[in-house]
């Protein structure tokens, strides 16, 4: 699932990044290295008609994987709407000339030297343009894609970008989310993967329907009851051993992805049963589900869908019907038997 997410969105940057030149920044040495006006023009990309009827201009620019530290001639290009500045030694400093372009829409900045997403707000555009494959861009949007990527980032403060949709911070130094739902308010796609967030408390964002936390420090999950839109998580590869804090608030949640955590008991599972929309759930390589023998694989997803019977698939393979008869035939034998969950954390997965 996560990477069909990505899939889909190089699809759409992809008018982007096929115009990225292979070169690594390594080989540019510690200097001052300013974008021309003439290499500018090299990048420049996607003829496009404004809808005022005044001509033609350039609607991308690439200027990726070129050791830039100065992109000041960028702004020039008034009508431009999707930049990437990937791969450079830009600064944040260096980076926040680009706020003063009104038309931006996306902005790519990963693998830079960024110490701070702080930017000023872009303005709103005003121009209608219609793009060379017939899609018109509203009149009443800014920014909306930042990505800041592989950066030396340190604190999400000073992100402000009201029409902002879609945010990526992955692969940076990020210990807490401060990102303020007032100054992000129409936010539905996070991205904080490889950070070293503790806690997933801090991220409230109303329209949120995707969310990205692999691979962090995340002990604690706390917080959710705010995302009342969400419908994709990912937490694989923390240290998440305690389930408590899901919320049936988060009542559109149908992907969750709690791969490689710390969960040592299968009870836990059972407190995701308040998600009446789950229907994928992976929680492979936890020790109450690593090391199965073919014989207790069956038995081990009866379980899971008797605690969780609308799921429709468990980690790599979706529930077949006869997997959902025995587990309801399952449940009706603990209830019969007087058996908890709890009871199973000690009599059936203990004898492995």
């Amino acid at each position: 699932m996560e990477e069909q997410e990505d899939r889909r969105y190089e699809e759409v940057t992809g008018e982007i990044d096929r115009y990225s030149t292979r070169t690594s920044s390594s080989i540019f040495e510690d200097n001052i290295r300013s974008l021309t006006q003439s290499e500018a023009g090299e990048c420049l990309h996607t003829l496009g008609k404004c809808d005022s009827g005044l001509g033609y201009a350039y609607l991308g620019l690439n200027a990726s994987n070129k050791g830039l530290t100065d992109v000041t001639i960028v702004p020039t290009f008034k009508y431009v709407l999707y930049v990437n500045v990937s791969g450079n030694r830009l600064t944040t400093e260096a980076l926040g000339v680009l706020s003063s372009m009104k038309y931006l829409l996306m902005l790519q900045a990963d693998r830079n030297q960024l110490s701070s997403a702080e930017l000023d707000p872009m303005p709103y555009l005003q121009l209608i343009f219609l793009l060379s494959f017939n899609s018109i861009v509203p009149s009443n949007v800014s920014l909306q894609i930042l990505t800041l990527n592989e950066n030396k980032l340190e604190s999400t403060l000073g992100i402000s970008h009201k029409r902002l949709e879609r945010l990526e911070l992955n692969h940076n130094n990020i210990e807490e989310v401060t990102l303020s739902p007032y100054d992000l308010e129409s936010l539905m796609i996070l991205e904080l993967r490889g950070n070293v967030l503790t806690t997933t408390n801090g991220i409230f964002f109303p329209r949120l329907t995707r969310l990205y936390l692999a691979a962090n420090q995340i002990e604690k999950v706390e917080g959710l009851e705010i995302l009342v839109n969400l419908q994709v998580l990912h937490l694989r590869s923390n240290k998440i051993s305690s389930l408590d804090g899901f919320d049936s608030r988060c009542a559109r949640l149908s992907y969750l992805n709690l791969r490689d955590n710390e969960i040592t008991r299968i009870s836990e599972l059972e407190k995701l049963d308040c998600l009446p929309a789950l229907e994928t759930l992976i929680i492979l390589e936890n020790p109450a589900t690593a090391d199965r023998e073919a014989e207790e694989e069956s038995a081990y997803r009866h379980v899971v869908l008797a605690m969780l019977p609308n799921l429709a698939r468990i980690d790599k393979d979706p529930v077949l019907y006869e997997e959902r008869k025995q587990a309801k035939e399952f449940r009706k034998q603990m209830l019969r038997d007087g058996t908890t969950f709890v009871d199973l954390d000690i009599n059936f997965f203990s004898a492995r």
